[in-house]
C-alpha cells in the first residue's frame, strides 16, 4: 500500500496541475495594500502581488547583491525584484517543474535572471553562496519548516539577509525556528489586515481566474486563492491565521 503524500508532495501536485491549466498569471500570493504610489500608478493587474515583496524588502540597499527566492512560484516576484532592485544575480528555486517551466518562458529576458528546480528543505546550492534569500507564502506548505530555515542559513553569506512572509495559524509563530536556525531578527511584523484589504480589492480579479479552471478544480482554487468569503479569506479575517513579515539577518 502507498503511503500518503507529503504536504510538499501535495503542493507540487497541485502546482504543477495548476500550471498546465491556466498559464496567464504570474503570482500565487494573497498581496499586501495600500499600494505604493508607483504601483497604484501603474495598469498592472497584479499589483497587489507585487506590493507584497516590495514591502516585503523595503528600502534594504540590494543593488550588486545574489539573491535567491526560494519557492518563487510563476515567477512574478523574481522578475519584478531582478528589474527594481538590480542585484548581481536573481535565482528563482521551485519545486514545480510546470511553475519553473512558466518563469522560464515569460522572463527568460529578465537581466541575471535564472530559474530552477529544487526542495526548499535541500537547496541546491553551496553554502556561503548568496547575499539575501527571499520567501514568499510558501513555508506553511513545506515537510520540515525548521529543515528550510536551516538551509537558509546554509547557503547565506556571513551576516547575509533573510526576508520571509507567510500566514500561520496563530498557535504557530514561525520566528523561534527562524532564530534556532542561526538569525537575529531584525523585525516582525503583522501584516494580516493589510493582506486582507489586499484579497478584498482584489477578490473579482481573483474569481475570474478561478473560472478558467476545469469544474472539478474550482473548489480547491477558490479555496486556495485568497477569494473573498472562501476558507483561505475567511481564516485569516476570523484570527485563525495571521499573515507575518519577518526581516533577519544571520549570525556570522
Amino acid at each position: 500500500m502507498n503511503a500518503p503524500a507529503t504536504r510538499g508532495e501535495q503542493a507540487r501536485r497541485f502546482y504543477d496541475a495548476a500550471a498546465t491549466t491556466a498559464d496567464n498569471f504570474s503570482f500565487m500570493n494573497y498581496g499586501f495594500a495600500p499600494l505604493m504610489a508607483e504601483l497604484a500608478a501603474a495598469d498592472e493587474p497584479e499589483r497587489y502581488c507585487l506590493q507584497l515583496y516590495r514591502h516585503l524588502v523595503g528600502t534594504t540597499p540590494l543593488a550588486g547583491k545574489r539573491i535567491v527566492e526560494v519557492s518563487c512560484g510563476r515567477g512574478g516576484g523574481a522578475a519584478h525584484l531582478a528589474r527594481v532592485l538590480k542585484p548581481a544575480s536573481y535565482a528563482g528555486i521551485d519545486i514545480s517543474e510546470q511553475n519553473v517551466r512558466l518563469a522560464r518562458e515569460k522572463f527568460s529576458s529578465v537581466p541575471n535572471l535564472s530559474f530552477m528546480v529544487g526542495n526548499a528543505e535541500a537547496l541546491p546550492l553551496p553554502a556561503e553562496s548568496c547575499d539575501a534569500v527571499v520567501n514568499v507564502e510558501a513555508a506553511h506548505l513545506y515537510d520540515n519548516p525548521a529543515r528550510f530555515f536551516a538551509e537558509v542559513a546554509r547557503v547565506l553569506d556571513p551576516a547575509g539577509r533573510f526576508f520571509h512572509a507567510d500566514l500561520a495559524w496563530r498557535d504557530k509563530d514561525p520566528v523561534a525556528l527562524i532564530e534556532a536556525a542561526g538569525f537575529a531578527i531584525e523585525s516582525i511584523e503583522d501584516i494580516t489586515g493589510n493582506v486582507l484589504e489586499a484579497l478584498r480589492l482584489d477578490s473579482e480579479r481573483r474569481e475570474e481566474i478561478v473560472t478558467r479552471f476545469p469544474e472539478n478544480m474550482r473548489a480547491d482554487f477558490r479555496d486556495w486563492s485568497g477569494v473573498r468569503g472562501h476558507r483561505a479569506y475567511n481564516r485569516l479575517e476570523s484570527g485563525e491565521w495571521v499573515y507575518r513579515a519577518v526581516r533577519a539577518k544571520r549570525r556570522a
